[in-house]
């Protein structure tokens, strides 16, 4: 009985397991795939509510026009949409077979590449690889942002599967192959062919095309400018996975691979009379950026817009700039790239801006920084005036010892002589005194943006972590012009759409005063004299006043960058040469020589005024020069100040130098020492040339002068023989201004002789 009851337990116990088996079974697979189900059919319901925005997309229905400060239409180069008709096999195969294998055969999103990609990063513990089609790299670049969240994806999915439904495959590729970033301020792949290769689209050879489609996944790692070594490999690889997928065949895998890596050098090649678009490439390129940030828009956008957009181009300028590179005295030598600028100072327009490359470029400023990061401020915080002495020497800050260009040292000198000569280590000395803090800040005020790593003395040589835009320089240059009222260089005057003005240009909100307006007229003055006997005196063959500065950066044996930067009333000009390797102009005598044809150009534009305008804030008032640098400091001429030592200089009007320390109104008490050794009086005095003296000893035989000297500078040293019987020796040193023995000074010193013994007495 015990047996069968037992038996009966255990069957029902077996029951049980396999019920509750049954329920994990279904609580574990079951649900998992019905919460799946439900999850899809929502999505499903929620992604059919999603709808494409056409206007985000880069069908370039309706392109903007543009205009010149003139009023007449401008060609558009900036136009990018690709149609498909123009795409060769290679160029479309390359990014098809990199990208997305399966583009013409799946729904907007790979299931197949999206399994395998999550496995991969299963085994890699962490995300190394996506799996975006290109009908969702085209929804996010158009229509999301690039936050890395679940809603964001599942978004870019909804919409990837709504846009495979109203347009065709050929359609997506044309306008992914439209908004596609590769780098250096290159959309699109029209642009990047052009900044890359210097070629239209059916110019390119199959590695090119290879080229182009690797660099998509790294734009700054894959760069053929940037790293061309990077790119090549990078190349190879895109060829080999066409050969794989049967684009090409070995032969031509072979054959590109063997091509080498031809970049564009940044020039540009169209003769004058062929450059149409590319005369004001940039310059659009540049109002485009304005125009969607002032609007907060795409650039996708602005190309369906219709907008009529009305910039402060001038044409006529804009083509001598351009003009000027393809003559054959051309400042573009092999390597060499160049950026022209130009700028209205009454309204901060951007009249013309040349360049040889197809985006912004940051480089090493050198020396045109100095007024900006260093001179202007101090002046403004009343650290330091034009005349202000100091002493150009060799120097060492705590291991920063800079040496001035050649070698060479001048000694004593003041801030305008340094200014204009461009000695370094002035430069490091006045940003010593003026604080690293405080020249990043004014440098914020310029316009021009420094990093938390260049605060240090550097930056006094105008050096930078991330190098500065010529544009910028430029708006800080016209700042000092302005009278130290900075305003934001403006490429675009205004917008219009339907016959209505929808953006006027802003620069009223971008205004802020700098720096007061004597100190930028101070400024200014040292400026016009680097014109007149310094860096920049090429600018002195013009019959009108400009002030400037020159900046140059060395590099190995040569200059890699090499600036002028010069203003007067009217126009700011900015010049920049320079290469990624040693340059062989030297110094900044070719980018003056440059600025001298654009300001010659600017003088048939209209009149100039051959006088530039004093401010009422700054005075002239003449200074002592020989006082200043005996006392070191500024010291004012007073009636009896020699004219061979005056000098007229301009001071704020409340910051005039007084005549304390004047070596021409009253004599110091003569510096005279005397020691004794057996019986002979040794006598060291100290001269000055502005002063006669005399020497008078008094002995047991009376007075007598021993020594008159005239115009005698430095230390004098006499040995004499009184005759004491062991009594009292007195020396009396007689001081007086040369031709003026009203203005003089005294001082007795005596010796106690006795047995070759001396003794000092007061």
């Amino acid at each position: 009985m015990k047996n069968k009851n037992d038996s009966s337990l255990s069957a029902l116990k077996r029951e049980k397991r396999k019920r509750a088996v049954l329920v994990i079974c279904l609580i574990l697979v079951v649900l998992p795939l019905l919460t799946l189900a439900i999850g899809v059919g929502s999505f499903a319901v929620w992604a059919n509510t999603q709808a494409i925005d056409a206007s985000l997309l880069p069908t370039a229905s309706a392109l903007p026009t543009f205009y010149d400060i003139d009023g007449n239409i401008l060609p558009y180069a900036e136009e990018n949409y690709v149609d498909i008709k123009d795409v060769g096999d290679d160029l479309k195969n390359a990014f098809i077979a990199l990208e997305d294998k399966r583009f013409y055969s799946h729904k907007g999103y790979d299931t197949t590449r999206m399994a395998g990609a999550m496995l991969h990063n299963i085994k890699a513990g962490g995300i190394r690889e996506g799996a975006s089609t290109i009908t969702q790299q085209l929804i996010k670049n158009t229509h999301l942002t690039n936050e890395r969240t679940v809603s964001r994806k599942l978004k870019e999915l909804a919409l990837a599967v709504q846009l495979e439904k109203d347009y065709s495959k050929d359609e997506i590729l044309s306008m992914y192959l439209s908004v596609i970033y590769f780098g250096s301020g290159a959309y699109g792949v029209k642009q990047a062919s052009r900044l890359y290769f210097d070629k239209s689209l059916n110019e390119l050879t199959l590695a090119e095309c290879a080229t182009l489609a690797g660099i998509v996944r790294n734009p700054s790692k894959y760069s053929p400018i940037k790293n061309p070594e990077e790119s090549l490999l990078r190349r190879n690889v895109v060829l080999t996975v066409m050969a794989e997928q049967g684009y090409i065949d070995e032969s031509e895998l072979e054959s590109a691979k063997a091509e080498p890596l031809v970049k564009n050098s940044g020039g540009r090649n169209d003769s004058v009379t062929q450059m149409s678009a590319r005369v004001c490439e940039f310059y659009i390129a540049q109002a485009t950026k304005e125009v969607c940030k002032a609007l907060n828009i795409t650039k996708y956008q602005l190309s369906n817009s219709g907008y009529k957009i009305y910039t402060n181009l001038n044409s006529k300028l804009q083509y001598e700039l351009e003009k000027q590179k393809s003559e054959p005295t051309n400042f573009e030598a092999d390597g060499i790239g160049s950026v022209s600028i130009v700028l209205d100072n009454s309204s901060g327009a951007v009249l013309a801006y040349s360049s040889s490359y197809p985006y912004e470029i940051s480089r090493q400023a050198g020396s045109v920084l100095k007024p900006l990061a260093v001179y202007a401020p101090a002046i403004d915080c009343d650290l330091i005036s034009l005349a202000t002495p100091i002493v150009d020497e060799s120097i060492n800050f705590n291991g920063f010892a800079p040496d001035n260009y050649g070698g060479i040292y001048y000694g004593d000198t003041n801030v305008k002589e340094a200014v204009k000569k461009s000695m370094n280590s002035v430069s490091v000395k006045v940003l010593d005194y003026l604080g690293v803090d405080k020249s990043v800040q004014y440098l914020q005020g310029f316009g021009i943006s420094t990093e938390e790593a260049d605060k240090n003395y550097a930056l006094a040589l105008g050096a930078t972590s991330k190098g500065v835009n010529p544009l910028s320089v430029g708006g800080g240059y016209m700042t000092l012009a302005r009278g130290g009222e900075y305003i934001a260089p403006s490429f675009v005057r205004f917008v219009a759409a339907n016959g209505s003005k929808i953006l006027s240009n802003e620069n009223e909100k971008t205004k802020r005063q700098v720096l007061s307006s004597p100190s930028a007229a101070l400024t200014t003055v040292a400026l016009k004299e680097a014109v007149t006997d310094g860096t920049s005196k090429t600018l002195s063959a013009l019959p009108f006043e400009v002030a400037a500065k020159t900046g140059t950066v060395e590099h190995g044996s040569g200059n890699s960058d090499a600036w002028n930067v010069s203003y007067n009333d009217s126009y700011t000009v900015v010049v920049w040469h320079g290469s990624d390797s040693a340059m062989t102009e030297k110094g900044g005598g070719y980018p003056t020589r440059h600025s001298l044809k654009i300001w010659q150009k600017l003088q048939n534009l209209g009149q100039i005024s051959p006088i530039m305008k004093k401010c009422d804030g700054i005075v002239e008032a003449e200074i002592d020069v020989y006082s200043t640098n005996v006392c070191k400091h500024v010291v004012a001429a007073t009636q009896n100040t020699p004219l061979e030592y005056r000098k007229t200089e301009y001071f704020k009007y409340n910051s005039l130098p007084s005549c304390e320390g004047s070596r021409f109104d009253a004599v110091g008490v003569p510096d005279m020492k005397l020691s004794n050794e057996n019986g002979t009086v040794t006598i060291l005095l100290q001269t000055e040339k502005i002063y006669d003296y005399e020497i008078y000893r008094t002995d047991f035989t009376g007075s007598t002068m021993i020594y008159a000297t005239s115009n005698s500078q430095g230390e004098i040293s006499l040995k004499d023989k009184p005759i004491s019987l062991s009594s009292r020796v007195d020396y009396t040193v007689v001081c007086h201004l040369v031709g003026n023995e009203e203005i003089s000074s005294t001082d007795t010193k005596s010796v106690y002789i006795t047995d070759g013994f001396a003794e000092r007495w007061g």
